[in-house]
């Protein structure tokens, strides 16, 4: 009798039975929703009865984490307390199996056999890099939906399933699909499942199994120690192009086979978009139940007399040799192999253009010259510090030249020298602003708090002759205003006031568009190593030659506020100086500083540029 109930869950029909249980279509009307619950029996008097139970809601739950679109997905689990039964609650898919379109004697396409083979490679991958290994990889394991996606089920449920021996020491099932170190008991991983995918993959190419056997012992021998036949000779029409993908998954030796499952997925994803346009290539119906390779046909004796010890192979090769030669065929191929390159190239001497060719446009030298006396002007505005004038005059030019190095050097210097000034700007408003607050707290007579104005004044412009007057100033008032309250009688000497310490950090910047393939840049910070940037664009080429490029370089580093000495270094390729310099510096305290490498092409000088501070 089918129970109403399984926990929370409302049976309504029959889905199918298994050896160890039934799969039913049950309600969950706590969200409302439609599932597939999966039971699994196990007889109250079975050895390890609980641990089994605790160890099959254990395995569904670490399973119930995966979220994959390849995977169907696990609800719930739990034992239900008045049938005893253990159950989890699986997404409800549309679809049919597998092992039930091969029954039925569904034909494939060769892309769409990559396609469902690369669709498992990938699910498994996800599976195996969060700890989960399915164990029982097989077409009835294997859903494909109605829209043609494919997923996979049961994962974890099968450790439990397809365990190798029940408590009477039987074997459970075939184990056709099982990899060798699963037969003989050794510890697998996710290459185990790999394994598993080639033999759904031969199964589905050729309509047999790689490994079959009159009995299990003999099947089981065949899977640990024969090697597993080629496709594309099992079946006629197979596509070569499996062949070592398949026979790569069904390595003996798991560190032979695809590490990961998204190796395998790439190959077949690759194959399957060589196969997609092949519109006749396909495979044939199947028969209603995978066959099985049948065995050799024993071949009966003809003659007792003795067969020379020569290969046949040998002999055909020596019969050909003795074969008269055709003169006439001769000379076709001698014509064809000699009048073929001369007739193509005279054909390529007719399409060779010998002119005359098209002249620049009549107007092409005036506006050629039009453009260098724009960028002059530029040049000159920028020298003149005009910035803002060089900057329009160099948007016609990188309008119309946009790869003229000139120019591009123009416009990184005018850049510089804006952005130089507009953090100028904000350091002198800022330092005003200081100043004023403290001469207004002098005039209120809050010196300590004046001092603090004037000193910060310092630190961000150490020059300014003003604030450091009002700072003497200051120190001498709040002395004596501390040397009154203490001892009005005695006369309190004015003490100089020590030298303005800059303290506090700020960061240095370096950038660099490269002209260069492979380099390095050294920064050294008054004699001390404060960063080394070795860089390298080139990439791979055909036949793995590199090949040059550029990029750009970005480091940033903190440095301690005040004046120092900075020292850039630029190295080339093969550790050889291209140019040194030492920069004076002087930096801000929580201000940026940018370091820039100015170089218009790999042969030409760089040039090293400090800009100015910028506030943060």
């Amino acid at each position: 009798m089918e129970p109403k109930k399984l926990g929370r869950y409302v049976i309504e029909a029959v889905l199918g039975r298994g050896a160890m249980g039934v799969v039913y279509l049950a309600h969950d009307p706590l969200i409302g929703r439609r599932v597939a619950l999966k039971t699994l029996h196990v007889p109250a008097d079975a050895e390890d009865a609980d641990e089994f139970h605790h160890r099959f809601v254990r395995e569904a739950q670490a399973v119930g984490k995966l979220s994959h679109p390849g995977i169907v997905t696990v609800h719930d689990a739990g034992v239900d307390e008045a049938t005893g039964l253990s159950y989890i609650a699986m997404e409800l898919i549309e679809g049919r199996s597998l092992k039930d379109l091969l029954t039925s004697g569904k034909g494939f396409t060769y892309s769409e056999v990559a396609r469902i083979g690369a669709a498992i490679a990938a699910a498994l991958e996800y599976a195996h890099s969060r700890g989960v290994i399915h164990r029982d990889v097989k077409p009835a394991n294997i859903l494909v939906t109605a829209e043609g996606a494919v997923k996979i089920m049961d994962f974890g449920v099968a450790r439990l399933e397809s365990s190798n021996l029940t408590t009477s020491g039987q074997f459970v099932g075939t184990p056709n699909y099982m990899s060798p170190e699963q037969v003989t008991g050794h510890p697998i991983d996710g290459r185990s499942d790999l394994f598993s995918l080639g033999v759904v993959l031969f199964e589905l190419l050729t309509g047999v199994r790689p490994f079959v056997g009159q009995s299990l012992t003999e099947m089981s021998y065949k899977i640990v120690h024969e090697p597993a036949p080629i496709p594309s000779q099992v079946r006629s029409g197979v596509p070569p192009a499996f062949n070592p993908i398949v026979l790569k998954l069904l390595e003996k030796d798991p560190d032979r086979r695809y590490g990961r499952g998204d190796e395998a997925a790439r190959a077949l994803e690759a194959l399957r978009r060589v196969l997609a346009g092949m519109a006749n290539v396909g495979v044939q119906k199947l028969p209603a139940a995978a066959a099985e390779v049948p065995p050799p046909t024993p071949v009966p004796a003809v003659s007792s007399a003795p067969v020379s010890k020569a290969p046949s192979r040998w002999r055909a090769q020596i019969g050909a040799l003795r074969r008269p030669i055709a003169v006439r065929w001769v000379a076709l191929l001698l014509a064809v192999v000699i009048v073929s390159p001369g007739v193509l190239i005279g054909m390529l001497a007719l399409w060779v253009d010998r002119g005359p060719w098209p002249g620049p446009a009549p107007d092409e030298p005036e506006r050629r010259h039009r453009l260098v006396l724009t960028q002059r002007k530029a040049a000159e505005a920028l020298a003149g510090g005009r910035p803002e004038e060089a900057q329009a005059l160099l948007a016609e030019v990188w309008d119309q030249a946009p790869y003229s190095a000139a120019a591009r050097a123009l416009r990184v210097a005018s850049l510089s020298e804006l952005e130089l000034r507009r953090s100028s700007a904000q350091r002198v408003r800022l330092a005003d602003s200081l100043r004023a607050e403290g001469q207004e707290l002098m005039r209120a007579g809050q010196y300590r708090e004046a001092q603090a104005r004037f000193t910060r004044v310092l630190e961000i412009a150490p020059d300014d002759a003003v604030a450091r007057a009002y700072l003497q100033l200051a120190r001498e008032r709040q002395q004596r205003r501390a040397a009154s309250a203490a001892a009005p009688a005695e006369a309190v000497a004015a003490t100089p006031a020590p030298p303005v310490k800059v303290t506090g950090e700020a960061r240095l910047e370096l950038y660099f568009n490269s002209p260069l393939s492979v380099g390095e840049v050294d920064l050294e910070l008054d004699g001390s190593a404060l960063a080394k940037r070795p860089f390298d664009f080139r990439t791979k080429g055909l036949f793995g030659v590199k090949r040059k490029g550029t990029g750009i370089v970005e480091d940033s580093v903190k440095v301690p506020a005040g004046e120092h000495s900075l020292r850039v270094r630029l190295l080339g390729a093969d550790g050889r100086l291209i140019r040194e310099e030492a920069l004076a510096a002087r930096f801000a305290p929580d201000a940026r500083h940018t370091v820039r490498i100015e170089m218009d092409n790999e042969n030409a000088a760089p040039r090293f540029l400090l800009s100015g501070a910028r506030p943060r």
